[in-house]
């Protein structure tokens, strides 16, 4: 057995022998949950664009959708195959110790693999969702889970060599392969001013540089792709085009209501995906900086939740400012003259949230390590203040569900979720 099979089958036993497994929030809408496993093809593309021979793009994918109440579950959090990729990546990539790693082996969640589907041709929407950079499509089973007892469809999609280790239906399993060693040197200088300048003028001026680099740093190579890998699934999806193991899922899907969302990267990348595509109605980023030059100092075009983890507390970037009054995605998503003025952007603070808090991990991480890693925020209440903003603005967008209900979730988190102004944006202005 290779050394990491039985390092993670060790993690898995132990994990066990603890005691009882730990839980996700138990999703609370009118359906019960499914979940089940494909892969989606993009033969216009390759794997890896730097390997001419390593074969068409890939992307595995969860999908978890309305299911018969009665179904019952009590799935795995990450099936066999998947922990024994998985976690020994997060292990090396995070640094977590096998006993960091136990709460997540053991996980479960309320879904049932396999689950038959509820049908209704065009009654559930679709949400396609990414994950985080180095991270793995089951990082938010809590918010996908909850979505789907709502009546949504949920596909989270990798994003291969920018993920946790993956493996594809062929059994290769892809490492990620990040390295910003021949990013344009102007490139880091200039995003540090746009995060750090002393005022728009700094800004302005830099961002023209960030525009002319970006596309030749690591960071702008994965924005391309993403947003490709974004947009091809949900092509596929829309055309009648998914893979066979999910069709019979996506019977019921109303093809023609879409919205994208993610976490980190991904959850920029549902932005500057959802933009490009007319059947996608709305975005949700859940602490994912802008790095689309054609999205600072203008619209994103589409409604937009972006909800930050708390800066005030844990800056994401070194010198980032703890000034409640300015977040770096104050810069993104509205034209700097109107920054905040637009409704159908929603901007909103996790309070004592670190960036890490908008993933599984806030429940499942435990030790003397939690804070430094998720922040001082409860678990629960961190699931459940995102799921509950969630659900309510994919409602309002997708389901023409009285707007108060963003507002009304806001409030049923109060010193949680904390509406954000870009004041010094307004402050810049004036002078």
């Amino acid at each position: 057995m290779p050394v990491r099979s039985a390092l993670v089958s060790l993690i898995l036993l132990a994990a066990l022998a603890a005691g009882a497994a730990p839980g996700l929030p138990a999703p609370d809408g009118a359906f019960g949950v499914g979940v089940i496993r494909g892969e989606f093809v993009d033969d216009t593309r390759r794997l890896n664009v730097e390997a001419p021979d390593s074969g068409p793009r890939r992307l595995p994918s969860l999908v978890w959708y309305p299911a018969e109440k009665g179904a019952g579950g009590d799935a795995a959090y990450l099936d066999p195959d998947a922990a024994a990729t998985t976690l020994a990546a997060l292990g090396r990539t995070f640094g977590f110790s096998e006993d960091d790693l136990k709460p997540i082996a053991a996980a479960r969640v309320a879904a049932r693999a396999g689950a038959h589907p509820l049908r209704g041709p065009g009654a559930f929407p679709v949400v396609v969702f990414s994950h985080g950079l180095l991270l793995y499509p089951e990082q938010n089973s809590a918010l996908a889970a909850r979505l789907a007892s709502h009546g949504y469809i949920v596909v989270s999609t990798a994003h291969p060599l920018d993920a946790a280790d993956q493996r594809l239906q062929d059994g290769r399993v892809i490492p990620p392969n990040f390295s910003v060693a021949k990013d344009d040197a102007r490139f880091a200088p200039a995003f540090d001013t746009l995060v750090n300048g002393a005022d728009l003028v700094d800004r302005r001026r830099a961002l023209g540089v960030y525009a002319e680099s970006i596309a030749r740093s690591r960071i702008g190579r994965s924005l391309a792709e993403w947003r490709a890998d974004t947009l091809a699934v949900a092509r596929a999806i829309i055309d009648g085009h998914e893979p066979e193991a999910m069709r019979e899922v996506l019977a019921s899907a109303d093809r023609s209501r879409l919205a994208f969302a993610g976490m980190s990267f991904g959850g920029a990348t549902s932005a500057t995906a959802c933009r490009r595509l007319k059947e996608c109605r709305a975005a949700v980023n859940l602490d994912g900086q802008n790095f689309d030059p054609e999205l600072f100092d203008a619209p994103v075009g589409r409604p937009l939740l972006l909800l930050l983890s708390d800066w005030t507390r844990y800056g994401l970037f070194k010198g980032q400012s703890r000034d409640a009054d300015f977040s770096p995605n104050d810069l993104a998503y509205e034209p700097w003259q109107s920054a905040g003025g637009d409704p159908a952007v929603v901007r909103v603070r996790l309070v004592g949230s670190r960036h890490m808090g908008f993933t599984d991990f806030a429940a499942l991480l435990g030790g003397d390590k939690r804070d430094a890693r998720v922040g001082e925020i409860d678990g629960r209440e961190a699931l459940s203040a995102v799921s509950d903003l969630v659900l309510a603005f994919l409602d309002t967008q997708l389901r023409g569900a009285d707007a108060a209900r963003v507002q009304q979730a806001l409030q049923r988190h109060p010193g949680v979720l904390q509406r954000h102004v870009p004041a010094r944006m307004r402050g810049w202005r004036r002078h």
